[in-house]
Order: C-alpha cells, then sequence, then structure tokens
C-alpha cells in the first residue's frame, strides 16, 4: 500500500501532464494534493477492513449497501457501476492467477469454521476481502471517478498482483497449526471440473473452458447462485435437464402471441404519480405473461436453472422500467420484448454472457436511443419509429432463427447512426447561432463602451448623438464581427477616428485656428461617415439626415451649444449612453459573482467544469413532469449556458448564477452519464438486490 501512494502520485502526474485542457490538468493536481493529504486516513480504513475480515462469518457479500427498499431494483450510478466492474475485474483476475494458494486457503479455512465452507467473499485475506477493503478505504478521498480506477489499476498491480506470496505464507501458517498439512494440489482444469457439476450447473453458458471466467460469465454465475438459494435450491440438488429447444419452441407455440395494442399506455400528461401508475401497470402485465410462460411448461417440470432464467429475464425488464431517464413511451413499447427474450433466453443462453450477442446489443442500444430520441409528447420524432418497426417484426417474425437479431440491429444501428447525424447537425447550427449571437453582443458591448468615452467629453448636439449611439455604434459592432483582428484592424481604427473627428468638431475652448483646421476636413469627414454607414447595408435614414444637418452647418451647431452652455458647467452626460448600459448589463450581470453566497459561488465553480452534452433535469413544480435537456454550450466570456433538447434545438438559455441557483435548490439535478450498456447494469444490479436478500435472510 505504500508503494501504491508512491506510485500514485508519479502515476497522476503523468496523466496531469498529458491532458487535453488546463481544466483537466487542473483535476489531476487536485487529486494528487488530495490524496496526499488524506493518505493516513485511506491506509488506516483500509488496514482496518482487513483486520475486521479476520473474524469469520464477519465479511458481508459484495456490493451490497443499506436498501431503502430491497424489493425495488435499484439504478446504480455511473460511479458506482465503474467501481464495481473495475473492482470484478481485479477480483477475477486474481482468483484465476492464484486458483491453487486460494482453494488450499478455502479447505483450510473450512475447518476452523467447523467444517463448513465459506463463501469466496468470505475468505479472510481473499480477492473478495482485500479488493472491497480498498474500495471502501477509498470513501475517505473526495475525487472524481477517473482518478479512483486509475488507484483500482496500481491497487492491482502493486498489492493484489503481489497475492501469491501473501497466500503462500497464510497457508503455511496454518499448516504449522496442524490444519490439513497435507492437502493434493490442485490446478485450474474448468473442463473436469465442469463435468461433475449437476446437469443444471453445466447447461450454463461459458465461454473457453481452459480459461478464466470473464466478468459476464462471473457475474451470470453469481446471480444464478444467488437465485438457487433464493429458491431454496442453494446445491441445485434437482436432476432436471434443461428444456431443450424444441420444446421450447413447441410449448411457445400454443400461446396467444402478444398484441402490442394490449399493453399500457403512458398517461396523456405524464407527472409523478401518473408514471408511477404506469410502470406499476407494466409489470403487472409482465408478470401475466411470465406467468403464462411457466403454465405453458408446466411450472413442476421446469428444471431449476430455466425457471431462473426466467425471473431473470422479468428482472431485466423491471430494471428497465426503473430508468428516469427513459420515456414512458418507450418502455411501454420495449416492453413488448419481454416474452420473446424470454423465449430467446431459453433458446440461447449465451443472451446474457456475450455481450457481442446480437439481441442483447439490440436491446442495449434501443434503451439507450429511447434515453436519448424518443420525445414523449412527440413520439413519431426521433428514433421511436425505428424501436417500433424493430418491435414488430421481433414479435411477428421471431420463432428460433437468432439469425433475425443480426439483421434488425444492423438496421437499428443504421438508424441510430441517421438520427444522430440529423442531431448533431442541428446541434451544431444551434450552437452556431447561440456563439454568432454573442458574439454580436460582445461587439455591441465594446463599440457602446468606445462611444460613451467618446461622447461624454463634452457637450454634443442631439443629431450627433443620436447617430453615434444609433448608426455608429453598429459601424463599430460591425467592423468588430468582420475583421478577424478585431480592434487590432485597421478598420477599426478607421471607425473609431472618424467617431473621434466628430466628436472634436464640437470641442469648446479651442482657438480660431484650431477651429477652422477642424472646420476644413467636414467634408471629407461627411465622405467617410457616409462610406461607413453605406457599408451596413441599411440604416436610419432620419438619424442620418440629421448629422448630414449637422455637418453642413458645423458652425452654427458650435455657436449654438456654446450659448446653451451656462459658464463653467462640465460636460452634460450624454443621453442615450442609459439605453446602451442597460442593453449590455446582462452580460456584465451574470459575470459578477460577488452577490452569491459561499454554496453558490462554489456551485458555480463546479458548474464551469461541466462537460458539454451533460443532460439536466428540470423541474418547476412538484407536480409538473421533469424536462430533460442537454448542455449544449456555455460560453465562459459571458457566463450563460445553452440548453437544447433531444432533437438538437435550443431549448433554454441559463447563466451559470441561475443554474447554480436551481441546483442548490432543488429543480435542477445533473442526470449521470452511463458508462456502461444497460444489460450490464442491470445485471450487477440484479446480483447487487439478491445479494442484499440474501444477506437479510442470513441475519435473520
Amino acid at each position: 500500500m505504500e508503494e501504491l501512494f508512491e506510485q500514485a502520485g508519479t502515476a497522476l502526474l503523468d496523466f496531469a501532464e498529458r491532458a487535453e485542457s488546463n481544466a483537466i490538468q487542473g483535476r489531476f493536481f487536485e487529486a494528487i494534493a488530495h490524496l496526499q493529504h488524506h493518505r493516513d486516513e485511506v491506509l488506516s480504513r483500509m488496514l482496518s477492513e482487513v483486520a475486521a475480515g479476520f473474524e469469520l462469518g464477519s465479511l458481508a457479500p459484495p456490493s451490497v449497501e443499506p436498501p431503502e427498499n430491497s424489493a425495488e431494483l435499484a439504478l446504480i450510478s455511473p460511479d458506482a457501476m465503474e467501481e464495481s466492474v473495475a473492482s470484478e475485474n481485479i477480483i477475477i483476475k486474481t482468483n484465476a492467477d492464484c486458483f491453487p494458494e486460494l482453494y488450499a486457503l478455502s479447505q483450510r479455512f473450512a475447518v476452523i469454521n467447523g467444517g463448513q465452507r465459506l463463501r469466496d467473499y468470505e475468505i479472510p485475506g481473499g480477492p473478495h476481502h482485500l479488493v472491497h477493503a480498498f474500495r471502501h478505504s477509498l470513501g475517505a478521498v473526495d475525487v472524481e471517478i477517473k482518478i479512483k480506477i486509475i488507484l483500482f489499476a496500481l491497487f492491482d498491480r502493486e498489492v493484489m498482483r503481489q497475492a501469491h506470496a501473501l497466500y503462500r505464507h497464510l497457508n503455511s501458517l496454518l499448516k504449522a497449526e496442524g490444519i490439513l498439512p497435507q492437502i493434493r494440489p490442485v490446478t485450474l482444469r474448468r473442463a473436469a471440473a465442469r463435468a461433475r457439476l449437476p446437469e443444471t450447473e453445466a447447461a450454463r453458458p461459458s465461454g473457453d473452458q481452459g480459461e478464466p471466467q470473464s466478468l459476464g460469465n462471473e457475474l451470470f454465475d453469481n446471480i444464478l447462485d444467488l437465485m438457487s438459494t433464493r429458491h431454496g435450491r442453494r446445491e441445485h440438488g434437482r436432476a432436471k435437464k434443461p428444456i431443450p429447444p424444441e420444446q421450447v419452441m413447441a410449448a411457445f407455440d400454443k400461446m396467444p402471441a402478444p398484441a402490442p395494442a394490449a399493453a399500457p399506455r403512458p398517461p396523456a400528461r405524464p407527472g409523478p404519480e401518473q408514471d408511477e401508475q404506469f410502470v406499476k401497470a407494466v409489470k403487472e402485465d409482465l408478470d401475466q405473461q411470465r406467468e403464462a410462460v411457466r403454465n405453458a411448461f408446466g411450472g413442476d417440470q421446469l428444471a431449476p436453472v430455466d425457471a431462473d432464467l426466467i425471473d431473470l429475464i422479468g428482472m431485466l425488464f423491471e430494471y428497465m422500467l426503473n430508468d428516469p431517464v427513459l420515456p414512458n413511451s418507450a418502455k411501454a413499447l420495449i416492453s413488448h420484448l419481454h416474452t420473446p427474450y424470454l423465449k430467446l433466453a431459453l433458446i440461447d443462453r449465451r443472451l446474457l454472457v456475450n455481450n457481442d450477442h446480437p439481441a442483447r446489443r439490440l436491446l442495449d442500444q434501443m434503451v439507450e436511443a429511447g434515453s436519448l430520441w424518443v420525445e414523449e409528447s412527440n413520439p413519431n420524432r426521433g428514433i421511436f419509429p425505428h424501436i417500433q418497426r424493430v418491435v414488430d417484426r421481433v414479435l411477428q417474425e421471431f420463432k428460433d432463427d437468432v439469425g433475425l437479431f443480426d439483421e434488425l440491429l444492423s438496421y437499428f444501428e443504421s438508424g441510430v447512426e441517421e438520427q444522430r447525424r440529423r442531431t448533431d447537425t442541428m446541434e451544431r447550427r444551434t450552437k452556431e447561432a447561440a456563439r454568432g449571437r454573442e458574439r454580436l453582443h460582445l461587439a455591441k458591448q465594446r463599440a457602446a463602451k468606445e462611444v460613451r468615452a467618446l461622447v461624454q467629453r463634452h457637450a454634443l448636439p442631439e443629431p450627433a448623438l443620436a447617430f453615434l449611439h444609433r448608426n455608429w455604434l453598429d459601424v463599430l459592432a460591425f467592423v468588430l464581427l468582420r475583421h478577424a483582428d478585431g480592434e487590432d484592424s485597421a478598420a477599426w481604427q478607421d471607425a473609431v477616428t472618424t467617431a473621434t473627428e466628430l466628436v472634436d468638431l464640437f470641442e469648446p475652448a479651442l482657438d480660431e485656428a484650431a477651429v477652422e483646421a477642424r472646420l476644413a476636413r467636414v467634408s471629407d469627414l461627411q465622405r467617410r461617415i457616409s462610406d461607413g454607414v453605406r457599408a451596413m447595408g441599411s440604416y436610419n435614414y432620419s438619424v442620418l439626415e440629421g448629422i448630414n444637418g449637422v455637418l453642413a452647418e458645423p458652425a452654427t451647431w458650435r455657436e449654438r451649444l456654446a450659448a446653451d452652455a451656462p459658464p463653467g458647467s462640465a460636460a452634460p452626460a450624454a443621453g442615450g449612453c442609459e439605453l446602451d448600459a442597460a442593453a449590455t448589463a446582462g452580460i456584465d450581470d451574470a459575470r459578477d459573482d460577488s452577490e452569491l453566497n459561499d454554496e453558490e459561488q462554489a456551485m458555480v465553480a463546479r458548474l464551469r467544469k461541466t462537460r458539454f452534452g451533460t443532460w439536466f433535469e428540470f423541474t418547476s413544480t412538484p407536480d409538473a413532469p421533469p424536462r430533460r435537456i442537454k448542455l449544449s454550450w456555455m460560453s465562459l466570456l459571458t457566463s450563460t449556458c445553452m440548453f437544447v433538447d433531444r432533437s438538437g434545438m435550443q431549448a433554454e438559455i441559463k447563466t451559470l448564477r441561475e443554474l447554480a441557483r436551481e441546483m442548490l435548490n432543488g429543480r435542477a439535478r445533473v442526470i449521470p452519464k452511463q458508462e456502461h450498456p444497460f444489460i450490464d447494469r442491470a445485471l450487477v444490479s440484479i446480483r447487487k438486490a439478491l445479494s442484499q436478500v440474501e444477506s437479510e435472510t442470513d441475519a435473520g
């Protein structure tokens, strides 16, 4: 563990040097400092967890957390999913690498435990124990999940890959105490082991029997073990063979074809209560479908593994119905696949093990695409018609040909690609329009600042003031937008010089020679003003006529201003400046965080790091349905955020200040991005729920 901490700083520093942005680099530097600060706490928690686990029977099943409702399949957060997968991968590799040592250790611990064999996660010092102790110790550090995944990789390299020596040492300690001093050496021969399993166990799908199990195999086997325990069949003692495919086909042929119109429809006006009633109705409908399948086979004739598969598919679809992001219309449509997937799981058990199985990938992609591109209010838009087509073809055409799912997967992937391209194009145009509006706003803000500085020098004729604020301000903004060099361009300097000469024409307290020199340049000034305004393409004729009238008689206007100005008076406030200030104040206010309290400022700082593409959920009132929109663009100059809807069109513009306050008062929340496919997430959640039930049963 000490070596892990030494290596962590070097590894994170290497990632920081290769970071793609200053913000990401800063997060790595923060993580280095944070980890160093909490190093002793992490180590202390780790060692305490390890020590506590050497009391036999004290270790809990993996991935078990205090539940709110053990009957529900909880949705696992993306961060927890990442940690679970990282943990499971380390455990699986260590189990495979140290199999002989762990086998001997489990036999010796069984003697100490009164002859009762310990489960893998109950072995003190075993891979489950050490990995989950480390995972628990990381609760002491508040770093993002990517940093934790790096720490898991270091834990695997610095600790678990050295576990052979540890397990040999533990075995030698027990041998010295006379506990099974002679154990016949074993090797990892999975094929021979499977030959001795009961037929229902041997029917489980797997990969190459000579290789360690994949995460999918391990997870699936673990779930079946837990389900058999729940059903009182811990050893799968019933010697019934799994139902052969032809018998599966015969049973399903006797069942009436599922009718899409019979499924519950989403509420016309969705809300929390209506959503709950809808999901409940769909679950009841799926329960009835599973009961019909059991009856078709003759319930007591089902082999345990087949009964478990039927329950497992039901749990899979229940997890889909609990998804808070997937619209109800998509849930109702996808739920029609429940019975066909029951049939498929009984025919082809690779469905729940092989990540590349076409039917599995198809369901994964439909759930993901439905979450992104199905609009509850207008289901005919987006990806909904493609999901409808897939569901209809499965219901009408699927008999026993798994190849149908290859064809449907290809069709759906092309539809997803087309939808993504269309949405990305719309979103890109929306962002370009937003950037254009911001550039225009910033250009007008800069032009207004220049005009304000000029007109505040001294009094000007009202037509000149109106011209500068209305026409020439637009000319200055146009120059900034048109020229990449902006204020460094010659065009900007010429436009500012022209405005300056116009203002200086009416400067008071000039000697006669200076006045004459400036009046001599009026014709050239008038030409440049006319050229500048004409370049805009359109202009305010009445304002232009006013400035032309002033320039036709500049001496007369000088005399009029001198007569109107009281002796010793300062330059009057320039009319129209208040209007310009009000027009640009919104941007300045959006960037000013001085009025925010500490909590709001912390939230603003956190939101500034939010990645484009993050989905947010906004709720206006407790009874209103949530609105889910995506952060598409954020201006670092103006501190404004643009959100788009599922089609890529602009849905909302909010300042960071507004967004921070909505986050803090519960009216807005980030929808975590799921990094793993739907079925992977569902199986992990199912395993977690079953482990929890087993733990409660054992405790009872």
